[in-house]
């Protein structure tokens, strides 16, 4: 008899490879990309931050690598939950588990809160209307909640009709999104700009002044944000189930995905630097220096692709973490560690439906408390990306060994210190990954939370119907009963 509990349906294998390409470049390219070349990199670094973006992709790139090798041996649902249990247990699959749920999860809002911010950017004062209160600084106006709302909505349902539809959806808005940047680069460089504007190219802004900086110290204050920057391409590994194709071109499509979004980083630095010398701009505190750099060269027709390139940006981080997240909380629910009705497929649809309706429902209720609220919640659960990246590394180090893969050992083992290297940056003051006080209590809060919630489900988890059944087991069961067992060794 099967250890395995009874499905709805089955996961449907969907997902193309340009599909799943989108989702990790998707997730990857936010609100932030447009926005931090003005707020964090030219600060920190001048334009150097280009070379400092593309030394960080190079860095995320080397621990997907480990991905790349876990989809391969474990494709199922659930990525790093899946990939801990295999190497630790279920002790560590929990801890691992809970501490990116969260992460998934809040970026869902964040993104949806960001559509308002660029209406603010484009359309001043359209949806700014029915000002209802301040918190933290942050006016929450109902128009703009609501448009965030309806976002969530027609995201959550599209997920919930099913994974061929999302990825559509996904793969035109990634498409819209890199030609959306293409005619921004391609319409600066057309204006044949200055090139010296972006002098001095090592440099900081410190005391109201331009800081010439040593181009290593530059160089690694950008690349150190490289977490924040590339956390989603881990998105690919929650549709393992999905795949209409071989896991084995899981690893390129990721490390694709990756280079292309380092480049999408960079260019907009570019772009930012280049028009006017970036260091008087940086002084004059514009509210927004890539739009500005944009507008002044190409004109509002500049302004409005750029625009289009956020919302493609926001709209596709969205769609990627409800299937991210909904994955999650399926596997999960799967191995016990959370309520089984997250854990049941549409009977149709072959989605975790339950599990999507739940993260749209408290998706609801996070615009009313304002973007800065979330954006303490996703600046702590980067330690939970930076958590499941050391944990998957560190599987893919074990097993990699055991099966005589001298290569991807050594990989796996430098990705699992870069990774370990990120977490600590979180609780250094000064370094670039460095948690707000209102950012340590929601992750103490969090962590407290975990223990309870462990303390009520462990003896089910550990001692229950799972008891003694491993990772190979849950694979091996549901590729029989899936039909694909022979293609799946075949592979191998």
């Amino acid at each position: 008899m099967s250890h395995q509990p009874q499905q709805q349906g089955a996961f449907k294998k969907d997902m193309r490879k340009i599909d799943i390409w989108a989702l990790a470049l998707g997730a990857i390219i936010g609100w932030g990309t447009f926005v931090m070349p003005g707020t964090n990199f030219l600060p920190k670094a001048g334009p150097s931050a280009i070379i400092g973006l593309l030394l960080g992709g190079c860095v995320m790139a080397i621990i997907s690598l480990s991905y790349g090798y876990c989809i391969k041996k474990y494709p199922l649902s659930g990525g790093e939950f899946v990939y801990a249990d295999a190497s630790f247990g279920k002790k560590h699959a929990f801890a691992c588990g809970w501490m990116i749920v969260l992460g998934y999860w809040s970026l869902i809002p964040l993104n949806s809160t960001a559509i308002g911010m660029i209406t603010r950017y484009i359309f001043p004062g359209v949806f700014q209307f029915g000002h209802m209160y301040t918190i933290a600084g942050w006016d929450v106006y109902l128009g703009e909640v609501l448009l965030s709302s309806a976002f969530i909505i027609v995201l959550g349902y599209m997920n919930v009709k099913g994974v061929k539809s999302a990825g559509w959806f996904q793969t035109t808005v990634a498409v819209l999104l890199v030609g959306s940047v293409l005619f921004c680069v391609i319409g600066v460089l057309l204006a044949k700009p200055d090139f010296s504007n972006m002098q001095p190219f090592f440099a900081e802004i410190s005391n109201g002044e331009v800081v010439s900086k040593g181009g290593l110290a530059c160089i690694i204050a950008v690349a150190c944000y490289a977490p924040y920057c590339f956390v989603g391409f881990d998105c690919i590994p929650q549709a393992a189930e999905e795949y209409s194709f071989s896991h084995k071109a899981a690893k390129a499509l990721m490390v694709g995905a990756i280079l292309v979004g380092a480049l999408i980083y960079a260019s907009m630095v570019f772009v930012t630097a280049v028009v006017e010398p970036w260091g008087p701009m940086m002084l004059g505190n514009p509210d927004w220096a890539t739009g500005q750099a944009v507008q002044n060269t190409i004109g509002y027709v500049g302004l409005l692709f750029l625009g289009l390139a956020m919302l493609c940006a926001v709209l596709s981080g969205m769609n990627a973490f409800y299937l991210a997240a909904s994955r999650l909380l399926y596997s999960m629910s799967y191995a016990d560690a959370l309520p089984s009705t997250f854990g049941e497929l549409h009977p149709k649809y072959g989605t975790p439906d339950k599990a999507t309706y739940f993260l749209l429902a408290i998706s609801l209720v996070c615009p009313w408390f304002g973007r800065q609220v979330l954006t303490w919640v996703v600046d702590m659960t980067c330690v939970g990306a930076a958590v499941g990246f050391t944990y998957t590394c560190a599987t893919a180090t074990i097993m990699s060994k055991k099966d005589g893969l001298k290569g991807q050992t050594i990989i796996s083992a430098i990705g699992t210190v870069l990774a370990a290297f990120f977490i600590i940056l979180s609780f250094i003051p000064g370094s670039p990954g460095f948690l707000s006080v209102p950012s340590f209590i929601i992750l103490g809060v969090w962590i407290v939370l975990g223990i309870i919630f462990w303390v009520k489900i462990k003896d089910r988890f550990l001692h229950g119907r799972w008891e003694g059944v491993d990772v190979e087991h849950i694979l091996m069961s549901k590729m029989t009963e899936a039909g694909t067992i022979d293609s799946y060794n075949k592979n191998q």
